[in-house]
């Protein structure tokens, strides 16, 4: 059983609110409007504290799109109706972001919205790409085959956002180890090893003076340091999120060797699935254009993009409307081309996109075959060089007594 708050508004129009418990949101929402009063809002109980407030982006994580769809797909498939879908699914979710979404959407059909304007009030926690096709699937009347697209869609995003994470874990290790290696050397050993030549009387090399003034400022004031990186750091996302900062970064991605082919890539690789995936749902090629505009994370081809919905809007065809885009490999004008000369654009685009994954992969995995040395060549500067500052004072000093 779970505690569920609500506010409901009984036939006086007198509002109250509360909490109640309940096996499911649904027989939640059945114990309330049994007693003849209209539910304006309804959710799960967490109760207050540090545990249960919610931080990070309020986005929905990909696997739990794909788990959403997925199950929605088979619920409404086996001719369940939407509202006992949505109430099954809410009990099979274990996310909490996860679980209060499919709650309010639960509590929007129950009022009287349909499923995509329900969906549509969720947006910021959903995807454009899934209000906009579940808006296209309901008036279609192919529902459940939509959602099966998009179960799908989701699953190879997450495939390729997964191995784009499990290639970067050694560069990650090894700049994790660097780090610490580099600290436990300054903190511990350099220390103990100036008081011990200071003792013995041997004089100190500047690059050792160097390194002991360091080390005696990280034991001292290592929070000074800790605030001037987390200074940076902030600094950093804040001038990311600026439009002048958003457009330099994302030009640095393309433009720089090895990273930018494999921002490319993926970058050709999400243009083509999304598309592709739109259009299969009876989404038009404008409307398509503008949904997967905003998926993409590049600001200067989401700048393009919007300037080829504008060519689009006045008449002309994908292929000459994204001919401008020299970031995209020209197989992609190409096979747009194709696409729409034979009225086969989905699936040319389907095609390419299982072509563009593949080398994204490649793109990926040579990446990171490029930053390992670089890691492996930073690390042995870092510690080379504090290993020097220790080891040129005790051969002078056993040079001078010898």
């Amino acid at each position: 059983m779970a505690n569920f708050r609500y506010q409901v508004i009984d036939s006086n129009g007198k509002m109250s609110e509360g909490i109640i418990e309940a096996a499911s949101i649904g027989e939640a929402s059945r114990k309330l409007k049994s007693d003849g009063k209209y539910i304006a809002s309804l959710s799960l109980d967490r109760g207050k504290g540090i545990a249960n407030m919610e931080i990070g982006s309020p986005k929905l994580k990909t696997q739990d799109l794909v788990l959403i769809s997925r199950q929605l797909a088979s619920l409404l498939s086996a001719g369940i109706t939407v509202v006992r879908s949505l109430d099954m699914l809410y009990q099979q979710l274990e996310s909490k972001k996860a679980k209060k979404c499919i709650g309010e959407i639960y509590e929007s059909v129950q009022s009287g919205r349909s499923l995509s304007e329900a969906f549509k009030e969720q947006r910021g926690v959903i995807p454009n790409i899934m209000i906009s096709m579940i808006a296209a699937g309901e008036e279609s009347g192919r529902l459940d085959e939509v959602m099966e697209r998009l179960a799908e869609h989701f699953a190879k995003d997450a495939k390729v956002k997964n191995k784009i994470s499990s290639a970067m874990v050694y560069p990650k290790i090894l700049a994790a180890l660097t780090a610490a290696v580099s600290i436990g050397l300054l903190t511990f050993l350099v220390p103990k090893i100036g008081v011990t030549i200071k003792d013995l009387g041997g004089e100190l090399p500047k690059l050792t003076q160097f390194l002991l003034d360091f080390s005696d400022s990280i034991v001292h004031f290592w929070y000074i340091y800790i605030a001037v990186i987390g200074f940076v750091v902030y600094g950093f996302k804040l001038w990311k999120s600026s439009e002048k900062g958003a457009e330099t970064w994302s030009s640095i991605m393309l433009k720089m060797p090895v990273v930018g082919r494999a921002t490319k890539m993926n970058a050709s690789a999400r243009f083509t699935r999304t598309v592709s995936t739109l259009l299969k749902s009876g989404i038009s090629v404008l409307q398509a254009v503008e949904i997967t505009e905003k998926s993409l994370d590049n600001v200067i081809l989401q700048k393009k993009l919007s300037q080829a919905r504008i060519e689009i809007r006045k008449g002309t065809s994908l292929s000459r409307s994204i001919r401008d885009i020299t970031e995209f490999p020209p197989m992609i004008y190409a096979m747009v081309s194709i696409g729409e000369e034979s009225g086969t654009l989905d699936t040319i685009l389907q095609k390419a996109a299982d072509y563009f994954e593949d080398e994204a992969d490649a793109a990926t995995a040579k990446m990171v075959s490029a930053l390992e040395p670089v890691m492996i060549i930073i690390m042995a500067i870092i510690v080379g060089t504090v290993v020097g500052g220790i080891a040129m004072p005790i051969f002078t000093m056993a040079q001078w007594i010898m």
